[in-house]
């Protein structure tokens, strides 16, 4: 009967089954997009329709046929949506010789510490009198310029300069921003000196009409936020708006649970939803009400989305909830797994690269936990008190989410936050404040008295708010740093998740040692890495712009050499180091300020040399030579006295000095590495 049952329910939810075969083909189509399978998987696709359509025993046996015609049809969809196989693509044509670039900013630009950054998209290039027709996205720096003040998302630009190739990670375990920007189809970047540009046409339309909304609101903010940190908050929670986020505060809410509260999402465009359902209800009573309210729900929501950036979370959540709104004015039944399968396959159908997207993965799987998991963990326990109710309702939620993303979440981010419930309990009361009043505030800014009270206790609650994910970051073992695992393991951690809560839904044994053997085997991977780690014994330099830093590693412990200023000592750690660390299973290290000498490491020495002048006439032979900057000695006597087996080069060396370096090694024929082509030096001892 049971059996039955389940039968009975996943026939109820034909869009879910549906997509696993579609998300199957759209990967296939995007790591394996070649024009020639395309064609022939669209001729295969037609074929198997025609022969379900010609013959009645394939038409009584389609659902068989239907997981391939899926697959196939994710397959071509993928294929026609990958930019890069186009003949007009930037990457397709010869640009070396061209005097103007034509083409359309798809953001507004972003100021950073030397530049101003957006996203192009190229329509054309000339050279002489010949002009070529382009496609595609790029990233477009600009120097900077009092004129870049002006552009806006929708302007035409013209301008010169060259299409140069985005360098992929210079050290062990660093983000791959080169692969980032290519599952968004950005292969290539422009600098674009100032006085090499012009604007040719100012930009319009409903897109442009919603970038100019998102300005105005900002700018609102801005004159009704008591300090930076408050408008960083309020920007990011109301409109999506990250730019103003400090380091610290990213640190805070990421490390105590809580960045979910800063990517608009679902709790969002649920809080919109209810309040906008709300005030549009005496609508329901006039002729037609019921559809009219209808459709300004759909307007809203989708402007909502539209001011905050069309973000993956917002968009399935706008998506879903669109679903929702329709069905309920046809009078329709709607089941959450179809209306949760419905928006990803919408979305994926306009924009399969969707499916790379963290924030894709992370928002669906997180709606996919709650869904599922919230009230089976909700009954376990009935508190009578509604304080405690409440409590238990948000903690239940919490635990739901955090279940179905964890996993995925180490994967990509390779840190857990201890006190998730503890913030939780926090940002989501204050969320549901905070949107509401955000709102008002956007709304009456310019009422006399009643704007004034408004923005005080907007400010009141995103002021404690902000201590309070500050408090609890600051809290003992409030996260579990340098969690590497693999996409293997990934798939392993889910596997066994799942096996768990079967068996303590559904009570059956056979879930209990498959669980065992998932949780041992899971195990039995990570005693194998420990285990090859700790024969391991290198040397590391890493290749870091404005300093320099030497690991020495000896299994899991390691000696970190480094000249690190104060000021960006942390984020060089993050981003450069410690991602190498994680990556190799290496404890806390001992730490030694980098000077210019020799240094003894496993019977091997190392030279270090920089501007400073050191006493090598006794050194004789060493294993390496690390040339930080430019030296004090001229190189022709440093290689005189040193008998170097290899050469390192800086990242920091000046254009003159690398190119004068690089020649006498050449001329004799001394092997080198240059870290500023090849990234760090690392070599196995």
């Amino acid at each position: 009967m049971k059996g039955i049952q389940e039968k009975y329910i996943w026939n109820q939810i034909p869009l879910f089954r549906v997509l696993w075969p579609y998300i199957l083909g759209v990967l296939i189509g995007i790591f394996y997009p070649f024009v020639v399978p395309a064609i022939a998987s669209g001729l295969a696709l037609s074929l198997i329709i025609i022969f379900i359509l010609v013959f009645e025993k394939a038409r009584k046996n389609w659902v068989v046929l239907l997981p391939v015609i899926v697959v196939l049809a994710g397959y071509c969809i993928a294929v026609l949506n990958t930019e890069g196989l186009n003949p007009n693509h930037y990457t397709q044509q010869d640009l070396d010789q061209t005097d103007w670039i034509v083409g359309t900013l798809q953001t507004d630009p972003i100021e950073r510490s030397r530049s101003v950054k957006a996203e192009l998209r190229l329509e054309h290039a000339s050279h002489m009198r010949d002009t070529t027709a382009l496609l595609g996205d790029v990233l477009i720096y600009f120097e900077k310029d009092e004129r870049l003040k002006t552009l806006r998302y929708g302007d035409r630009l013209v301008l010169n300069g060259n299409l140069n190739e985005i360098s992929g990670p210079k050290n062990p375990g660093e983000f791959d921003y080169r692969r980032y920007l290519k599952m968004h189809q950005i292969e290539s970047q422009i600098y674009v000196s100032s006085g090499h540009w012009r604007l040719m046409e100012e930009g319009g339309g409903l897109r442009r009409w919603i970038s100019d909304v998102q300005q105005k609101f900002i700018s609102v903010l801005k004159s009704n936020t008591r300090s930076n940190r408050e408008l960083a908050i309020l920007s990011a929670l109301l409109i999506g708006n990250k730019q103003f986020l400090s380091a610290d505060q990213v640190s805070a809410f990421a490390g105590s649970g809580a960045m979910h509260v800063l990517a608009v999402s679902g709790l969002h465009v649920g809080i919109i939803f209810l309040l906008v359902s709300f005030l549009l209800k005496p609508i329901e009573r006039i002729r037609w009400g019921g559809y009219l309210k209808g459709l300004l729900l759909l307007t809203t929501l989708w402007l909502y989305a539209g001011i905050t950036g069309l973000s993956p979370s917002v968009t399935r959540a706008a998506t879903m909830f669109s679903f929702i709104i329709v069905a309920n004015q046809f009078g329709r039944h709607t089941d959450i797994y179809n209306t949760l399968a419905t928006s990803a396959l919408f979305l994926l159908l306009v924009n399969p690269f969707l499916i790379l997207e963290v924030g894709f993965q992370l928002s669906y799987l997180a709606v996919l936990g709650i869904v599922i998991l919230y009230p089976k963990i909700y009954a376990l326990w009935k508190p009578k008190r509604w304080i405690l109710d409440k409590v238990w309702s948000i903690s239940a939620v919490s635990i739901a989410a955090q279940l179905a993303t964890f996993p995925l979440a180490l994967l990509y981010f390779h840190q857990f936050p201890n006190y998730f419930l503890l913030s939780n309990l926090i940002v989501i009361p204050a969320a549901t404040v905070i949107i509401p009043l955000g709102i008002a505030l956007l709304a009456f800014h310019w009422v006399p008295f009643l704007g004034d009270w408004i923005s005080f206790l907007l400010n009141k609650v995103v002021h404690w708010l902000d201590r309070a994910m500050v408090g609890i970051e600051g809290l003992p073992f409030a996260v579990l740093n340098g969690i590497d695992i693999g996409a293997f393991e990934t798939v392993i951690m889910y596997a066994l998740v799942i096996c768990i809560v079967t068996y303590l839904v559904r009570r059956r044994f056979i879930w209990l040692p498959m669980s065992v053997l998932l949780l041992c085997f899971l195990e039995g991977v990570n005693v194998h890495e420990y285990y090859q780690q700790i024969g391991q014994r290198s040397l590391t330099i890493y290749s870091i712009k404005g300093a320099d830093a030497i690991d020495l590693r000896r299994g899991h412990t390691h000696l970190f050499i480094s000249n690190f200023g104060d000021v960006d000592r942390e984020n060089k750690l993050s981003y450069n180091v410690r991602p190498s660390w994680w990556q190799n299973g290496l404890e806390e290290p001992l730490e030694s300020s980098l000077r210019p000498g020799l240094y003894g490491f496993e019977q091997r020495q190392l030279l270090v040399l920089d501007e400073t002048r050191v006493d090598i006439d006794c050194v004789g032979a060493v294993d390496w030579l690390y040339i930080s900057n430019r030296t004090a000695m001229h190189p022709l006597e440093i290689l005189e006295k040193v008998n170097a087996k290899r050469v390192v080069l800086s990242v920091n060396l000046d254009w003159k000095t690398r190119r004068y370096w690089l020649r006498q090694l050449e001329r004799n024929n001394i092997p080198h590495h240059d870290m500023r082509i090849a990234g760090a030096f690392i070599e196995e001892v």
